[in-house]
C-alpha cells in the first residue's frame, strides 16, 4: 500500500531510492536495528524492482536460489534450483511484508532530484507521483537502491523512428503483442535474449537474430526442487543454509581464475565449446556461435534451449552489422534488407549513463553524472566523493563473483554501522575524503590488472569507456565482508552535530534504538 501525506512528515532521516533487493533490503536491515525513521520511494507501483520489471517470457535467475536470497530470511518454498522472475518477485514482496516496509513505502513515486544543501546538512528532494503532484522532502540520509539495470538501453539506430512495426526492449515487454506468426528481429545477445529467443521461437513465423558478439554458453544445471526437499528445509533449516554454504564456495573458486590467472578457466571454456559442438551440427552456424575472447570477459551464461532454438528451420543467426532501420525492416552492411513485423531489443542496461545519475547533485552543485563523466569511481564501490550521507547499494567496484544480494547485504552491514557510529558520536554528515577514494580505485585498479576482463580480448558492460573495470571487487566475497563491517571515520571529512541540546529536525542522526 502507499502511505498518505497525512501519514508521512516532510524530513525523514533515510530516504531510500528503489524498491528491488536493495531497498527492500536497506528497509529491512534498518527496521532490525531499531530505525522506523525511513521511507522508500519507488517510481514503480509495484516492489521488486529489476524483477518486477523484467517480465519478458523465460526470465530467469542465472545465481541458485539458495544464494539469490537474504542470508536472514531463506525460503524453504523455492520451487527450482535457479528461480524464476515470479517467484523472486514474490519472495522481495514476501519479505517487505515480513517487516512491514509497506507502510514506509511511496509505490508510483519517483525521485526527480535529490540536492546535498550544506548549510542545513541535509539533502533535499523532489518526488513526482503518478499524478503529476510534485513533493518537497528533506532527508538526514540517502541511500541509493536504484539498481545497475534499472535503464533499459536501446542503441541509437538510423532510421528506428521510421520503423512501422511494434518495438521493445527486454526489459519493456509488450505482453499485449501477439507474436505468434510474425517476424521478429531479436538485437542482441545477452543473458536476456540467450532466456527469451527459446520462449518466442516457436511462435514466430520467422526469427531473425542479429548478433554482434556471441555468448559462452554453459549447460543449464536447473532442475525443479521436489516437495520433500522443501519439506525437509522448512523442518531442518541449517540445511538449506548448508546448500547456501555450498553454492557460495563454488561461486568464490571462479575468483582465481577471473581476478588473478584467466588460464585456469579454460576448462570453462572447452565445456562451452563441448555444449555448443553437442547441440548445433551446422559447421556455418557454430563458426558464428563460437565466442573468440576469454571465457569470463564477457559475462557468461546457462542454457539448454538457446542453441536449439538457432537451429531451427524459422531462425537465423545474422552476424553483418546493422547499416539502418527502414519502415519495413532492417538493411544490414552487405546490402541485405531484412523485413520484419516487430523489432526485439535485448541489448542491456544503461550502467554509466543511468539518467538517474544526473539527478543527484553533491557540495559543489554538480551531479553524479558530471562528477563521473563516464568514470564511476567510488568509496568501497559505496559512497561518493562529495555526496555527503550518501550510500549506494551496488556501486562501482562493489560487485562481487556472486549473488548480488551477499554484495548489497555486506553494503548494509556497512551503513547501519555508520549511521550507529554517527549517532554515538554526534555526527552530523560524512563525506568520504578524495585520498580515500583515491586509493580504493588505486587499489581495485591495481587488483585487477590481471583479470580477464583486462587481457581478455573483449569490451564490455564491466568497463568504461576509457576501458577501466568500474564493475567487480577485487578479490574474494569474505575479504569484501570483512571490509565492510567497520565504517572508518580517518576516510571521512567529518562535520558534529551540537551536543547539550536537542537536535532539530533538519539535524537529526538516526541512533539505532
Amino acid at each position: 500500500m502507499n502511505t498518505t501525506d497525512s501519514d508521512v512528515p516532510t524530513h525523514v532521516g533515510v530516504a531510500i531510492a528503489g524498491g528491488g533487493f536493495g531497498g527492500v533490503g536497506a528497509a529491512i536491515q534498518l527496521t532490525r536495528n531499531g530505525i522506523d525513521d525511513y521511507l522508500l520511494f519507488e517510481r514503480a507501483t509495484e516492489l521488486g524492482g529489476t524483477w518486477q520489471a523484467n517480465t519478458y517470457p523465460g526470465a530467469q535467475c542465472d545465481i541458485p536460489s539458495a544464494l539469490y536470497s537474504f542470508s536472514f530470511a531463506p525460503n524453504p518454498e523455492w520451487t527450482r534450483l535457479y528461480p524464476l522472475q515470479e517467484e523472486i518477485k514474490s519472495y522481495i514482496e514476501r519479505c517487505a511484508d515480513d517487516y512491514d516496509v509497506p507502510a514506509h513505502t511511496r509505490l508510483g513515486t519517483d525521485v526527480r532530484s535529490a540536492d546535498w544543501d550544506e548549510l542545513a546538512q541535509v539533502w533535499r528532494i523532489v518526488t513526482v507521483d503518478r499524478t503529476g503532484t510534485e513533493r518537497s522532502w528533506t532527508a538526514t540520509f540517502l541511500l541509493l537502491a536504484t539498481g545497475p539495470f534499472s535503464e533499459p538501453s536501446v542503441p541509437d539506430l538510423p532510421g528506428l523512428s521510421e520503423f512501422g512495426g511494434r518495438i521493445f526492449h527486454s526489459a519493456e515487454w509488450d505482453h499485449d503483442y501477439d507474436l505468434a506468426g510474425k517476424s521478429v528481429a531479436v538485437i542482441g545477445t545477452g543473458a536476456s535474449a540467450v532466456q527469451f529467443v527459446p520462449q518466442i521461437q516457436p511462435k514466430v513465423q520467422a526469427l531473425r537474430l542479429f548478433q554482434r558478439t556471441p555468448t559462452w554458453i554453459l549447460p543449464h544445471p536447473d532442475q525443479p526442487i521436489a516437495p520433500a526437499l522443501q519439506d525437509a528445509f522448512r523442518r531442518i533449516p541449517w540445511a538449506q543454509r548448508a546448500m547456501r554454504g555450498s553454492f557460495a564456495l563454488v561461486q568464490e573458486m571462479m575468483v582465481p581464475g577471473l581476478v588473478r590467472e584467466p588460464a585456469l578457466l579454460k576448462p570453462m571454456a572447452a565445456a562451452g565449446r563441448h555444449h555448443l559442438r553437442r547441440q548445433v551440427t551446422d559447421p556455418e552456424l557454430r563458426a558464428k556461435l563460437t565466442p573468440t575472447y576469454e571465457f569470463g570477459c564477457k559475462r557468461p551464461t546457462f542454457s539448454n534451449t538457446y542453441y536449439p532454438a538457432l537451429t531451427a528451420s524459422n531462425a537465423e543467426v545474422i552476424t553483418d552489422s546493422i547499416e539502418r532501420v527502414t519502415a519495413t525492416g532492417i538493411v544490414t552492411a552487405d546490402g541485405a534488407e531484412h523485413a520484419v513485423d516487430a523489432i526485439i531489443f535485448g541489448t542491456g542496461f544503461k550502467l554509466t549513463a543511468n539518467e538517474g545519475f544526473g539527478r543527484i547533485r553533491g557540495t559543489d552543485g554538480r551531479s553524479l553524472a558530471e562528477v563521473w563523466a563516464g568514470e564511476m569511481r567510488a568509496y568501497l564501490g559505496t559512497m561518493v566523493t562529495g555526496f555527503p550521507n550518501m550510500f549506494m547499494m551496488l556501486g562501482p567496484n562493489s560487485v562481487v563473483y556472486t549473488s548480488q544480494v551477499v554484495t548489497i547485504e555486506a553494503q548494509l552491514d556497512f551503513v547501519i554501522d555508520a549511521l550507529k557510529t554517527m549517532g554515538r558520536r554526534w555526527i552530523r554528515s560524512i563525506d568520504v575524503t578524495p585520498t580515500a577514494q583515491q586509493a580504493f580505485v588505486d587499489e581495485v585498479d591495481k587488483g585487477l590488472t590481471s583479470s580477464v576482463w583486462n587481457t581478455g580480448g573483449c569490451s564490455s558492460y564491466y568497463l568504461s569507456g576509457s576501458g577501466r573495470n568500474f564493475t567487480f571487487w577485487p578479490g574474494f566475497v569474505f575479504t569484501m565482508r570483512h571490509r565492510m563491517r567497520r565504517i572508518r571515520l580517518s576516510d571521512f571529512s567529518i562535520r558534529m552535530a551540537g551536543r547539550g541540546r536537542t537536535a532539530t529536525s533538519s539535524e537529526k542522526v538516526l541512533v539505532a534504538r
